[in-house]
C-alpha cells in the first residue's frame, strides 16, 4: 500500500522545530487513553451496532494524527475505513464466503491500521518539537514493521527469540495439560467448526491466516502502546511510572472483551495479571531493540497459540474454531 511506503512530498520536506512538549503529548495520550474509553464503549453498545461503533471512535481517534500528517492520515484512514466496511456487509452475507468470523480479519486490520496512524502523527510531531525536549527517535515505515516477525536479523537476536521460545514452550504444556480428547493427535482428523478438512491444509490456512492478522495486531498495538503511549510517558513522568501505567493500560483494554465473553471475574483477574506480565517484556524488549523486536515477539506470542489451539482443540466436529482473532485488542 503506497500510503505506507512514502509519506507525500508536502510532509517529507525538513519540519520546522515548533511544537511544545504539550503539543507532543496530546497526539500520543488521545489515542492512548481514548484506546481504552473505546475499548470500554463495547459494554455499552448494542451488539448490532458494536462494529459501526468501535468502527466510527477509532476513526475519531485519528484526529490529532490527522491535524499533523494530514494527507498520510487521511489517506490511510481511507484504507482502515474500507477494511471495516467490508468486514461489517461480509458479516450480513456469510454464505458468500464460509466461516463468518473471517470478517473480523477485515475489522481487526481496520482497528490496527488506525493504531499504525495516530502513531505516524506522534512521529510526525516529535519530529517538530522544539529542540532540547526529546532524545533520538528513531523512524519506523510500515515495510519494516510488517516484516519484522519475518526478518531473520530480528529473529536471531537473543532478545527476541528466547522470549518466543519460552513462551511456546508455556502454551505446549499448558495445552498438555488441559487432555488431548479434542486434539488431532488422538482423532487423526480435524474439523473447522462442523466441517472436516485434511490436518495439514487445516494447520496451513490457520497458520497463514494467523500471521497476517497478528502480525496487525502486533503492529498496531507495539506502536501505539510502546512507541507512543509508553515511549511518551517516559518523558512526561519517568521510565518507572511510564511501565506501570502502560502496563495498567494494555490489560485494562482487554477486560471489556472477557466481559461480554462470559468469563468469570477470577479468570479475568487472572488473565490481567498476565498480560501485564506480558507488557513488561514488551517495554523491555522495546527498550532494548526498538519497535521492530517488540512487534516481532508480539505477533508470534500470538501466532503460535493460535496455531496450536487449532491443532489441540479442532480433532472433533462442533468446536467453533475461528481462522482469526475475535473483535478485540487481542494480545
Amino acid at each position: 500500500m503506497p500510503v505506507f511506503s512514502q509519506e507525500f512530498s508536502e510532509e517529507a520536506s525538513q519540519p520546522k522545530k515548533e511544537y511544545s512538549h504539550a503539543q507532543v503529548a496530546a497526539t500520543a495520550y488521545v489515542p492512548y487513553f481514548g484506546t481504552i474509553l473505546m475499548t470500554s464503549s463495547q459494554l455499552l453498545w448494542p451488539e448490532e451496532l458494536m462494529l459501526h461503533g468501535i468502527s466510527a471512535e477509532s476513526l475519531l481517534l485519528n484526529i490529532p494524527a490527522a491535524i499533523v500528517n494530514p494527507s498520510y492520515t487521511l489517506a490511510g484512514s481511507a484504507i482502515s475505513t474500507t477494511s471495516y466496511a467490508t468486514g461489517i456487509v461480509l458479516s450480513k452475507y456469510p454464505e458468500f464466503y464460509g466461516n463468518p468470523s473471517i470478517t473480523n480479519v477485515f475489522v481487526n486490520t481496520g482497528l490496527k491500521t488506525n493504531m499504525w496512524l495516530e502513531y505516524k502523527g506522534y512521529e510526525k510531531a516529535r519530529s517538530m518539537a522544539k529542540e532540547g525536549i526529546y532524545p533520538e527517535y528513531e523512524e519506523l515505515s510500515f515495510k519494516d514493521a510488517f516484516t519484522a516477525p519475518f526478518n531473520p536479523n530480528i529473529l536471531s537476536k537473543k532478545s527476541v527469540w528466547i522470549p518466543i521460545a519460552a513462551y511456546s514452550v508455556f502454551i505446549v504444556g499448558y495445552n498438555c495439560l488441559a487432555g488431548f480428547d479434542n486434539s488431532v493427535f488422538k482423532t487423526g482428523e480435524s474439523y473447522l467448526g462442523n466441517y472436516k478438512i485434511p490436518i495439514a491444509l487445516g494447520v496451513a490456512a490457520v497458520f497463514a491466516v494467523s500471521c497476517f492478522d497478528y502480525t496487525m495486531t502486533g503492529i498496531g498495538e507495539e506502536v501505539l502502546f510502546r512507541g507512543t503511549g509508553y515511549e511518551e510517558m517516559k518523558v512526561s513522568f519517568g521510565v518507572v511510572p511510564a511501565k506501570i501505567i502502560d502496563a495498567v493500560a494494555f490489560s485494562a483494554v482487554h477486560i471489556p472483551q472477557q466481559v461480554i465473553a462470559g468469563i468469570d471475574w477470577t479468570s479475568i483477574l487472572l488473565t490481567t495479571a498476565f498480560q501485564s506480565g506480558i507488557t513488561f517484556l514488551l517495554q523491555w524488549i522495546y527498550d532494548k531493540g526498538g519497535l521492530k523486536d517488540s512487534i516481532a515477539v508480539h505477533a508470534w506470542i500470538d501466532i503460535i497459540p493460535a496455531t496450536l489451539t487449532y491443532l489441540f482443540t479442532t480433532g472433533t466436529q462442533g468446536n467453533n474454531f475461528a481462522l482469526n482473532i475475535n473483535f478485540s485488542t487481542k494480545l
